[in-house]
């Protein structure tokens, strides 16, 4: 029995083969169109699997924090401001 990690590894340089047999499918007369849907569905189905490990960027906010922060927050930033120019 094959290990996960071993089949990743497999998948992925299959994965790669399809993809440039596709490229390649394409610079001769007769394209084979199967050949070319095949490698692009394999192609965003791997992409599918490596942005589901990379982690998102946005912070998840509760509806509160959200609306501190689009409307409250930057009243008191402007108020911050103003006080330090009434200060000097």
């Amino acid at each position: 029995m094959l290990k996960s990690k071993t089949i990743r590894i497999v998948l992925n340089i299959l994965t790669l083969l399809a993809v440039f047999w596709g490229l390649w499918e394409q610079t001769k007369a007769e394209t084979n169109v199967w050949i070319q849907i095949i490698a692009v569905v394999l192609f965003f189905a791997a992409m599918a699997r490596l942005s589901s490990k990379v982690s998102s960027n946005t912070v998840q906010e509760s509806p509160a924090e959200r609306e501190f922060n689009t409307g409250i927050k930057k009243d008191l930033l402007k108020l911050e401001k103003e006080d330090k120019k009434d200060v000097e």
